[in-house]
């Protein structure tokens, strides 16, 4: 299945923080973000998160002893939702949807 994504941020180097937005097939914009956990915690996906505008998503804790790239959310989040292929797009900002 091939989705488009739009970061919030610029996807450059070891990020403490990741915001964006995603879009499966057939479906609306939905929220992803991805924030650091405390030391020695372990990776967590929530694949049904959901703010306060009713808006969906995607919010992953990430491990802060681990490298937090764009070619690892890509992965992690393909996994986590069956995706093969990222199109990266200027889609809505995640603030605004949230």
């Amino acid at each position: 299945m091939k989705a488009e994504i739009s970061f919030d941020i610029v996807m450059d180097g070891d990020l403490d923080f990741v915001e964006g937005t995603y879009r499966l097939p057939g479906h609306d914009w939905q929220v992803l973000i991805f924030s650091r956990n405390q030391p020695g915690e372990k990776l967590e996906i929530n694949t049904k998160a959901q703010w306060e505008s009713g808006v969906t998503g995607i919010a992953v804790h990430f491990p802060r002893a681990e490298t937090l790239t764009k070619v690892i959310v890509l992965r992690i989040l393909s996994d986590a939702l069956g995706v093969d292929e990222w199109d990266e797009v200027c889609g809505p900002d995640s603030m605004r949807l949230r």
